[in-house]
């Protein structure tokens, strides 16, 4: 069964037909060529520093795994293949936990698909709830490679990266502003249809920025980014493991 339809403001469409309904267009009159950009909601989300995120599989993953002939383990692999790409830039660590969890991945046996394209993935941006990371079937019709460099992109907002383009957007959204050098080659932007030129690309730019900007806001170096206040936010499960110890003590 595919759900088909119509795509709404927080739809955003690449050249594989192929979409990523993470985060909000974010209007402006600022048309440059971020890098990357951040913000959502007002502010601009980041995790504390040695933030652990952990993560456990829903129960209805293994229905869809099986009907995908594909196991957990297959997906830890692809997961930590997408990790390993932003190696030291990952501004945070993961770690299995079926208890103390923070997001969980929620595989879905249905197809999410628009008019011109099918989701393969959302996530989520920094805060201290629990989430969800929500894979489609359509993200197994591809192959390897781009199976990793969708869950590279999704991390990207985990991390607390907007889309490329959400600064050029037109409609309604939250504000998005620029860090970093300005390049639409990166892992955040989408093909580009009119040239058919590949920009989703992960880049050394992509990771050096990265460092910087959690570098800045961890040193107190930076408090706001073109007046947009940074909020760094613990995760969920951190308040749950310190309210456990201190009950044991």
């Amino acid at each position: 069964m595919t759900d088909h339809i119509k795509p709404d403001l927080k739809t955003h469409f690449f050249l594989k037909n192929c979409l990523c309904v993470t985060g909000e267009r974010a209007p402006t009159h600022n048309h440059s060529s971020p890098e990357i950009l951040v913000g959502t909601l007002g502010i601009i989300p980041l995790w504390a520093k040695n933030t652990v995120l952990r993560y456990r599989f829903n129960h209805t993953s293994a229905v869809a795994l099986e009907q995908l002939h594909r196991t957990e383990e297959d997906f830890i692999r692809l997961f930590k293949k997408a990790i390993g790409m932003w190696g030291d830039a990952a501004p945070v660590t993961f770690k299995a936990d079926d208890a103390a969890w923070d997001f969980e991945f929620d595989i879905r046996k249905d197809k999410f698909c628009f008019e011109g394209g099918c989701v393969l993935a959302s996530a989520f941006f920094p805060d201290t709830g629990r989430h969800q990371l929500v894979i489609y079937p359509s993200m197994f019709n591809h192959n390897e490679a781009e199976q990793v460099e969708t869950l590279v992109h999704e991390l990207g907002h985990v991390f607390g990266l907007r889309h490329w383009f959400a600064k050029r957007e037109d409609g309604n959204g939250w504000r998005a502003e620029v860090f970093g050098r300005q390049d639409p080659v990166t892992i955040m932007n989408y093909d580009d249809r009119r040239t058919l030129i590949d920009e989703s690309t992960l880049t050394d730019a992509d990771k050096t920025d990265l460092i910087k900007l959690y570098d800045s806001a961890w040193s107190g170096g930076i408090k706001h980014i073109n007046t947009t206040p940074i909020v760094l936010f613990e995760s969920f499960s951190s308040k749950i493991l310190r309210a456990n110890a201190s009950i044991t003590h």
